[in-house]
């Protein structure tokens, strides 16, 4: 028996080897680079310093017209390692999206992993990664992350470390986790053909993302490991939308209200399987993020006369993205159990209610 473990595991070896033979490149990092210059070098080597797996891994990087010495360190290190990093420069800042966008039409690899470039890859993990996909091959691999030595984020709540097809139980797991960042998952380049696509303009370009790609895959690996130290760092995308003092960005909470539109839609139709845990998981992230938008919004000081018609678009925004109606969701939480989860929803729906009678000024959010 052992015997024959060992001729398989040598088979699966040898095809592998003619497969990287074949395609050259098994995996391609995707580093999108703006002002990083005191976490970039440390990314980079993290990935470098797995050397016994960098083969047949190329690292992608476009720096999107930064304005510190992240473009610098780029051209140093292309230098040193010109066989495994490709390097493109914009003339001019054109944001994440386009930047995301651009690694995806350079790549080569057979699958892909967007890193942030302010972030770094943990020991083991190039190794993990291979092993997972020599062994299983599939369309969507997941892993977790860490925020500080010792804790490991979950990204995922399903089966583990095994081949599943079941498309609605990664759904669910996924919303349930809220965990939509693009570096916690490596996926086949050939998901990415004809969309999704990040979108220009806006921010929260990972939830307008992630729910798609995870309709297009077969099958997928969750792998319940840290593969990722994430950097919580002032000045992000998320620390800029967060509640501050007499501070409310329209635009930014906006493009959340919108990021998962059309998903719903995209969901029934392409999903086979019992849809009833992923259609309440998927209303779950939307009332949340909603509830957390309401909250903001009032705490900023801007419910005053007429502002109520802007939360309400708000809720219609939000709710439009809904399998399920805020307030049955509601119900739903009290048969669950989840008291305070309804009372905060029940509270911000009511405070997003018009004022009766006319109102100046801003008669709610463009489209």
């Amino acid at each position: 028996m052992e015997r024959r473990r060992v001729s398989r595991s040598r088979t699966a070896n040898r095809q592998w080897a003619v497969l990287i033979k074949a395609a050259d490149i098994w995996l391609s990092i995707l580093l999108p680079v703006y002002n990083v210059e005191q976490y970039f070098a440390q990314c980079v080597q993290s990935l470098l310093s797995q050397d016994a797996h960098i083969a047949g891994v190329e690292i992608v990087i476009v720096d999107d017209a930064s304005t510190d010495n992240s473009r610098a360190i780029a051209e140093s290190l292309k230098q040193q390692y010109p066989h495994i990093i490709k390097l493109f420069c914009h003339a001019a800042n054109q944001g994440v999206s386009v930047t995301r966008n651009r690694l995806l039409e350079e790549a080569s690899g057979a699958h892909i992993w967007f890193v942030d470039p302010d972030d770094y890859v943990l020991d083991g993990a190039l190794a993990e990664l291979r092993a997972i996909i020599e062994t299983y091959d599939p369309d969507l691999i997941l892993c977790d992350y860490r925020k500080s030595r010792f804790a490991t984020t979950k990204s995922f709540y399903g089966p583990t470390r095994q081949l599943s097809s079941e498309i609605a139980q990664l759904v669910t797991g996924v919303f349930k986790s809220r965990k939509m960042y693009c570096w916690l998952r490596v996926s086949r380049r050939s998901l990415w053909q004809n969309g999704p696509h990040f979108p220009v303009g806006r921010i929260f370009e990972d939830i307008a993302t992630t729910p798609w790609l995870l309709l297009k895959a077969r099958n997928y690996y969750y792998a319940p490991s840290a593969w990722i130290f994430y950097r919580k760092r002032a000045g992000s995308i998320m620390d800029s939308v967060k509640r501050k003092r007499e501070v409310f960005d329209m635009d930014k909470h906006r493009d959340l209200a919108v990021a998962v539109a059309g998903f719903k839609e995209d969901m029934h139709r392409q999903m086979c399987a019992d849809q009833a845990s992923a259609y309440y998981y998927v209303a779950d992230f939307s009332a949340k993020e909603f509830v957390k938008t309401g909250f903001r919004f009032l705490q900023a000081g801007e419910f005053k006369r007429g502002a109520a018609l802007d939360l309400h678009a708000f809720l219609e925004l939000f709710q439009a993205c809904s399998p399920i109606m805020f307030d049955r969701l509601a119900t739903e939480y009290l048969k669950r159990f989840k008291i305070i989860r309804y009372a905060m929803l029940k509270y911000i729906l009511y405070r997003a209610k018009p004022s009766p009678g006319p109102v100046s000024g801003d008669q709610g959010l463009a489209s």
